[in-house]
């Protein structure tokens, strides 16, 4: 990849922010970022069904009381929501397999330190650091980033599916103080934000050959989960009130959907890693001049 030169440098902005501004827009160029955003959102798509076909098989092997999941159910969910449960539950409940089972549960794996590998390709590429220095190494890397991704999703959802009705069914039923529940209430957005900063970050740091400065990896990191908050309200505002793709698509637009969700996010990520390299950049500049 061709290095800027100085009288490369002097062809750009002056301004400091509207030169940030062209260097971030030539690395999503330069660094094919789109395409890297695709292989990952492929790879984050394929995360989520292996898993709920495990998910699937485990709940048929348990022999759990359908029943009673129901009617507990049915104190907190719309009965719409219940229904297909409920269809789901029996069929799962009549359809046990040892084989099934293994087979979401390897693929779970899979898929997610394939994510896991391509994440941290594109922030080596955003970084200009090459391919990993030793294989040994980068596989810890990338089972230790696999299980953080995988807890960090799955605090995520848990914080974000358990709302007001679930505490309030908790509270009458299993005796969980009041407190509690408030304090949950209130917290779970800002532990799910403070979840995925920190999954992010953790990131960033994970991918380098060593040790980088705080200030080299946090602003990306809360850049980009930031843009990704923004981007997913502004998508989900479009979605319910202007884009009707069963209409359009009909079954298959839950999909498409839900790629074009995966697409954003995983730009916005590999982005946050080129933010970083940009100020990077801008503040050896800046070193230059003085």
């Amino acid at each position: 990849m061709r290095k800027l030169h100085r009288r490369d440098w002097m062809e750009l902005p002056q301004n400091r922010f509207l030169r940030g501004v062209y260097l971030l827009i030539q690395r999503f160029l330069r660094h094919n970022v789109g395409m890297q955003g695709a292989a990952l959102a492929f790879y984050l798509l394929f995360m989520i069904f292996p898993l709920l076909i495990f998910v699937s098989a485990l709940l048929g092997l348990l022999h759990l009381d359908v029943n009673g999941i129901l009617e507990a159910a049915g104190e907190f969910l719309p009965r719409q929501v219940v229904s297909f449960i409920e269809v789901y539950l029996n069929y799962v409940a009549a359809n046990p397999s040892m084989k099934l089972l293994l087979f979401g549960l390897f693929f779970s794996l899979y898929f997610p330190m394939r994510a896991t590998n391509a994440l941290m390709r594109s922030v080596r590429i955003a970084y200009h650091l090459g391919p990993p220095r030793g294989a040994f190494v980068q596989l810890i890397k990338t089972l230790v980033y696999t299980a953080v991704l995988i807890a960090a999703i799955a605090l995520t959802l848990t914080l974000m599916t358990v709302g007001d009705r679930v505490l309030l069914y908790a509270v009458e039923h299993f005796g969980l103080p009041y407190f509690w529940a408030s304090l949950w209430a209130r917290l779970r957005f800002p532990v799910a934000g403070a979840a995925g900063y920190f999954a992010l970050f953790f990131l960033y740091a994970l991918s380098q050959d060593g040790r980088q400065p705080w200030r080299n990896i946090w602003p990306g990191t809360l850049t980009a989960l930031a843009v990704w908050l923004a981007l997913n309200w502004l998508y989900a505002t479009y979605v319910e009130n202007f884009a009707d793709y069963s209409l359009l698509y009909g079954s298959i637009g839950t999909a498409i959907a839900l790629l074009i969700w995966l697409y954003m996010s995983a730009v916005t990520l590999i982005m946050g890693a080129e933010f970083n390299a940009t100020l990077i950049s801008l503040r050896k500049d800046r070193a230059g001049d003085s």
